[in-house]
């Protein structure tokens, strides 16, 4: 084959999967990966589901509370160690947060990121540093990348990949192998 045909190929292999919808093959779903084990662990326990095992002093958010703004970056601040989980039957990840990330917990923030629903029904909705093809689940992004959206009231709907912004408190979670790792309590829309 000469250099050209290559160059060639190479072009049309690279518009063939950027015009593709891979994210379609993806098993992020409810049934399936980490996230699917996590969600069934979590309807099999019901309310023995421990809390978070981060101490947060209990506040509410309310619309005249001012809002650290936050970014991805400043979240990507985490190390995970990898330990083996006997119930899950697999590798998990605990993560060990930086110094600037503990110094949130329990505070208002503002954050923007693109919305994931888990499950629509259930109120359940994931906001992560990257769209739905690339992130947590699908792409070579971190775990650090997505947060839980507990809202304040009401089951608001939201598309796949809405670019939104949130208001609301950071509660860490350390050790609790049925939630994310970030969670945004009394989140609030305020910005799109």
């Amino acid at each position: 084959m000469h250099k050209t045909e290559k160059i060639l190929v190479g072009l049309m292999a690279f518009f063939l999967v950027s015009c593709s919808n891979i994210s379609q093959y993806c098993k992020h779903g409810v049934n399936a990966g980490y996230l699917g084990r996590v969600l069934r662990l979590q309807q099999q326990a019901g309310d023995n589901v421990p809390v978070s095992t981060v101490e947060v002093p209990e506040t509410r958010v309310w619309a005249d509370t001012a809002a650290v703004n936050v970014t991805w970056k400043q979240l990507s601040d985490v190390i995970f160690d990898r330990k083996w989980d006997e119930k899950m039957q697999m590798p998990m990840l605990y993560p060990s947060f930086s110094r600037n990330i503990k110094a949130m917990n329990g505070k208002t923030i503002a954050i923007s990121g693109y919305v994931i629903p888990v499950d629509v029904k259930g109120g359940m909705y994931v906001l992560s540093a990257n769209p739905n093809s690339s992130c947590f689940f699908c792409g070579g992004a971190g775990p650090e990348t997505i947060m839980n959206l507990k809202f304040r009231s009401g089951k608001p709907e939201f598309e796949t990949d809405d670019y939104v912004k949130f208001k609301g408190r950071l509660r860490l979670n350390e050790k609790n192998i049925y939630e994310l790792y970030y969670n945004l309590e009394d989140a609030v829309l305020i910005g799109k």
